[in-house]
């Protein structure tokens, strides 16, 4: 009878394969992460609101002379006229309903306060 080594043969050795892989999951060197520190994590990442933001932001430091969210004020009210949006649509209105003074801005806006808002027309 003929003895023959294992470890004769190369491409037959398993040995070396299971270091490989063994090295790879090792080598990964990654941690699973657990739902608690997902949860954790997306809590950081979460959106913060407007007050969070402006305080956060530290406004209150910045000199008197930089404007800044806090410091912004309107201005004294305008003295030209007012401006008119259109009922239907909302745009900057031109015309007014001859009958009821209601403002629209175009024909087709005209046409849709005739036929569903005009009050002058139901009366």
């Amino acid at each position: 009878m003929e003895m023959i080594d294992v470890n004769d043969d190369e491409d037959a050795s398993l040995d070396d394969d299971d270091e490989g892989y063994a090295q790879k999951r090792q080598s990964k060197g990654t941690k699973r992460t657990t739902r608690q520190a997902k949860a954790l994590e997306n809590a950081r990442k979460a959106p913060r609101t407007f007050l969070e933001l402006v305080h956060e932001a530290n406004l209150e430091s910045l000199p008197p002379h930089v404007p800044s969210y806090l410091r912004a004020a309107v201005g004294p009210p305008s003295s030209t006229s007012r401006r008119h949006f259109c009922t239907v649509c909302g745009f900057a209105a031109n015309y007014t309903c001859v009958r009821c003074g209601t403002r629209f801005c175009s024909t087709r806006c005209q046409n849709i306060h005739n036929d569903t808002r005009c009050l002058k027309f139901v009366a």
